[in-house]
């Protein structure tokens, strides 16, 4: 398996733990990057989910996340979760509003305690990760937004 020289960079920076932590949401990365098919993201999605639940269920999860953006320089702004943090950390160059879409697909996913392994199959019940992320803006908004500021919604799909 071929690794990039930004992955070869992430290795160096981060702890032993949490290196192997998320070397499966990093390989997913790169076989993304390399590949790029158009359903190659639910592979990377599914990784950071698995790294996810593993740190709720250890209860580690806040603590691990704020060593990762410390040890990547991730910035950590208010509301920041875990899950973001871990998405920002595999995926840098991404778009922002794409991966506050994820982030909000996979927090809305773990609300439904979907497992890992169902992660999919969940996601494609609900349209994708988009349709998931618009779920949990029904359940619950981030931020106040007039909607005659934007009559179209909050993403444009």
């Amino acid at each position: 398996m071929q690794t990039t020289q930004q992955d070869k960079r992430l290795a160096t920076r981060l702890s032993p733990e949490l290196a192997a932590a998320i070397r499966p949401a990093m390989k997913a990365a790169t076989r993304l990057r390399l590949r790029g098919g158009r359903f190659e993201i639910y592979n990377v999605v599914e990784a950071v989910y698995s790294v996810y639940i593993d740190w709720k269920h250890r209860k580690i999860a806040k603590r691990s996340a704020r060593a990762l953006a410390d040890q990547l320089g991730i910035a950590q702004r208010k509301g920041m979760t875990s899950i973001r943090i871990l998405i920002e950390a595999v995926l840098p160059d991404a778009d922002h509003k794409q991966k506050s879409r994820w982030a909000r697909a996979l927090e809305y996913i773990y609300s439904q305690d979907v497992p890992a392994t169902r992660l999919r199959q969940f996601a494609r019940l609900h349209d994708g990760l988009a349709g998931c992320a618009r779920a949990a803006v029904e359940i619950k908004r981030k931020r106040r937004r007039s909607l005659r500021d934007y009559p179209e919604g909050d993403w444009s799909d």
